[in-house]
């Protein structure tokens, strides 16, 4: 008998799984909705988002390469701001080299708690890692990653830890993916934050009114700026061929034509109203999932007449289901239906996703990052916002501009950053003219040298050796001419001697930066060059757009808004105008005009079709070239007196401008869907960095700018002195 207690006991076991899984099964069975107004009641609800953020899309196309022999590096993966997650993991693909040997550890932390270490012994290996993620919200907004690599080829430090062979490589096909339910989004900051990095920007058709093209433009420039790549979509209509290779149909919603003529998938033509009034309803990844709608009157009326006619259909095979759809139309529909008011930016929750619903620019601002913060609702109006820059005398401080104070932990080198629009920091014809960075270092037990090096988009602008005496001190860097750019990154990097002896490696000292770092504004000469423009459109600027761009919607708004981008143009600022077809603009201040002709231009660029002419300021010509296409050329030129961009587009195709387009030094600027070909200074053609852009120490450039002309005049005086004594001296002796 006890020898088949085991086998009972395991069959026991067996029968018991087996009457959970039927229970399990007939619950979940119970759960599904068994006619059309169940369904009805039930779309949308507990449909989980499900997201993936690779390095790549977030901008680093690039390996992440850790070199010995200590390395870090801090990854910041965006996610929904306070949102619960679920099924969150951590892929990092990776690899390493070990070929000076020694002891190699990588560790790997989430939100400052250590989940990974390893020491790999081999030459070379695989360093790749799956890693769950705490599930926790993040207020946010972010899951960080920290990257450890540390290398040591002797436990004494004196000896030499260089090891050029001993690094760790992260693919820029390290991701993060996690699950959401869209229904714990409740505001708008929230509902921002979890846009996707490709989200889609719904019109409500190609052909758009002046206000709805405005307000699409300004919403794609801002994705743009947070590094998405929007996608621009119009609202599905009749004739329309979609992608339904991930729709789920629900079994009863089947007996409605509409709903039935969906649910084969694959690529499919919508027929009639009904049927593009089912893709609204469910809402497929693949077909129709919009991120951020442009609502006008073409949505509201394409709306009504789909739903209507879906709504008929429902109501001829289940009579009863009238008021679950009438129920759910109210709660998913009319946040989009509904006319908005002057300013105003709603949250819509449509087929288990959020969308966020504008109209106008006024509803456009208050998503800007600045007043992104108080948008802690599901609803705004806004009647007045303050979109001006932040400038409001000479100093502004770097807090201001994406710079928070913090301290650092230097254990070898670490980096403080701030990344900034330059029309955020100019203004009134005045320009960034010098970084004040007040820091604070911690001594050493050996008193080992500390230095900070000012990096101005990557040109060297200024390093000074610290006092490390925990008391603050303050660096001076004056910001070139030449290192400004519509977008900016100013990046301080601070480093420590090793120590010096055969002692255990120490721990890192902090340096910390002050709240009173800014950045302070001289007046400039504003140039007719790209950089001069970008400091005029921090005062105004006016976008102007060919009447014909309006008929094109989809194709035009990404590339006004990558214009505007390049261009140093805050979206939120500018003022927006048409330009009637057959007619000259007149610009009355700073303007980007696209493809639009300019009364009384000055141009040194001439177009002809597929041909391009451009000349200097002298009249010589520096190019004149037919056959081209896919290009286009962008100028700074004048219109009468005022001053402005304009794009062209050259050829028969226009180019699709790429997301890294960036205005610097010149004026003229051939361009392409990889970037910038080519760029000229046609107005100084050859010419030298001036003097005061040259750096050097502060006395320096004062005895270069004062003494020499001091010194100049000193010496006419004693030469003057020398020749009244002589004079005298030949008076006495007559």
């Amino acid at each position: 008998m006890t020898s088949h207690t085991p086998m009972r006991r395991l069959a026991r076991a067996r029968l018991n799984a087996l009457a959970v899984l039927l229970l399990l099964a007939s619950t979940a069975h119970a759960q599904q909705p068994a006619d059309v107004a169940g369904s009805l009641a039930q779309l949308g609800s507990g449909r989980l988002a499900t997201r993936t953020v690779s390095l790549a899309e977030l901008g680093m196309r690039d390996p992440v390469v850790l070199r010995a022999p200590d390395g870090r590096q801090e990854l910041y993966l965006p996610v929904p701001a306070g949102v619960p997650l679920s099924d969150a993991a951590l892929q990092i693909d990776g690899s390493y080299l070990r070929g000076n040997g020694g002891r190699t550890t990588m560790l790997v932390s989430l939100d400052g708690a250590p989940v990974l270490s390893r020491s790999p012994t081999q030459d070379q290996g695989d360093a790749s890692a799956s890693l769950g993620v705490d599930g926790a919200a993040r207020p946010g907004g972010f899951v960080r990653v920290a990257l450890d690599w540390s290398s040591v080829l002797s436990d004494n430090i004196c000896t030499d830890q260089t090891a050029i062979g001993n690094v760790w490589r992260i693919a820029p096909t390290s991701r993060l993916t996690y699950r959401y339910d869209p229904d714990a989004i409740v505001d708008l900051r929230s509902a921002w934050s979890a846009l996707p990095q490709k989200p889609v920007v719904m019109l409500g058709a190609s052909t758009l009114a002046a206000p709805a093209f405005d307000a699409g433009w300004r919403v794609e420039a801002l994705l743009q700026r947070e590094g998405r790549t929007p996608a621009t979509r119009t609202w599905p209509a009749v004739g329309d061929t979609v992608d339904l290779s991930d729709i789920e149909v629900p079994a009863p919603l089947r007996a409605v034509p509409a709903f039935a003529a969906l649910a084969a998938g694959g690529s499919h033509k919508l027929a009639n109203p009904a049927e593009a009034g089912a893709l609204i309803a469910l809402t497929p990844r693949s077909a129709f999932a919009p991120d951020v709608i442009v609502a006008d009157d073409t949505v509201r009326n394409t709306l009504k007449t789909s739903l209507d006619a879906l709504r008929e259909q429902v109501v001829g095979t289940a009579p009863g289901a009238s008021e679950a759809f009438d129920a759910w139309r109210a709660r998913a529909i009319d946040p989009i239906a509904r006319p908005l008011a002057s300013g105003e930016v709603r949250l819509a929750h449509l087929g288990g996703q959020t969308a966020i619903v504008v109209g106008d620019n006024d509803g456009v601002a208050v998503l800007a990052r600045s007043w992104r913060p108080i948008d802690v609702t599901s609803r705004l109006v806004v009647h007045q916002i303050d979109t001006a820059p932040n400038t409001r005398g000479d100093e502004i401080a770097l807090s201001l501009l994406g710079g928070q104070p913090r301290t650092l932990d230097v254990q070898g080198r670490a980096t403080w950053d701030a990344s900034f629009d330059l029309g955020a920091a100019s203004g009134n014809g005045k320009l960034p003219g010098t970084v004040v960075l007040d820091v604070a270092a911690s001594p050493t037990p050996n008193n080992t040298a500390q230095t900070a090096s000012i990096y101005f988009n990557d040109v060297l602008i200024g390093s000074q050796l610290l006092t490390a005496n925990g008391k603050p001190q303050r660096i001076a860097a004056r910001v070139p001419r030449y290192a400004l750019a519509p977008n900016n990154l100013l990046r301080v990097v601070f480093q420590r001697q090793p120590e010096g002896g055969c002692q255990a490696r120490g721990q890192g000292h902090p340096i910390a930066v002050l709240p009173s770092s800014h950045l302070t504004l001289t007046d400039a000469k504003v140039g007719d060059d790209f950089t001069g423009m970008v400091a005029r459109f921090a005062s105004e600027a006016n976008v102007i757009v060919p009447a014909s761009y309006l008929n094109d919607a989809t194709q035009v708004l990404p590339r006004i808004a990558r214009l505007a981008n390049a261009s140093g143009i805050a979206p939120t600022r500018a003022t927006f105008s048409v330009a009637r077809d057959g007619e000259a603009a007149s610009p009355k201040g700073a303007f980007l005009a696209a493809d639009v002709t300019l009364a009384d231009e000055k141009s040194l660029a001439h177009l002809s079709k597929d041909r391009l002419s451009l000349t200097d300021a002298s009249g010589k010509m520096l190019a004149d070239i037919s056959g081209l296409n896919r290009v286009g050329v962008i100028e700074a030129v004048k219109s009468g007196s005022v001053s402005g961009i304009v794009y062209r587009t050259v050829g028969d195709t226009a180019a699709i401008l790429p997301a890294s387009l960036q205005l610097s030094r010149g004026d003229v600027a051939i361009v392409d869907g990889s970037g910038t070909l080519r760029q000229f200074d046609t107005r100084h053609p050859g010419e030298v960095v001036d003097a005061e852009d040259v750096q050097g120490p502060w006395f320096m450039q004062s005895w270069v700018r004062w003494g020499i002309p001091a010194g100049l005049v000193g010496l006419l005086i004693v030469l003057l002195l020398v020749a009244s004594v002589a004079r005298r001296r030949n008076q006495d002796k007559s």
